[in-house]
């Protein structure tokens, strides 16, 4: 896979978390630090959105089952 550069603008404080974790030995670099962060949030959003999305789906499949037996009800 192609990677392509971009320049992130980020707090001194996060900067400073980032350098940190490098320091730990838990990263060698800056841009693995924030390639995993990328790539976490994109995995748990999208997760999210997923599920979201499948929440929908049931309420309007319970909505459009409500609405078939609604004239039952009403006798």
């Amino acid at each position: 896979m192609e990677n392509e550069r971009i320049t992130v603008r980020l707090p001194k404080r996060d900067i400073l978390s980032i350098d940190a974790f490098i320091e730990l030995g838990e990263f060698a670099s800056r841009s693995e630090v924030i390639r995993h962060a990328v790539r976490d949030y994109l995995r748990k959003r999208s997760s999210e959105i997923l599920e979201s999305a499948n929440q929908i789906k049931q309420v309007q499949q319970l909505q459009q089952e409500l609405k078939s037996i609604e004239s039952y009800l009403k006798k």
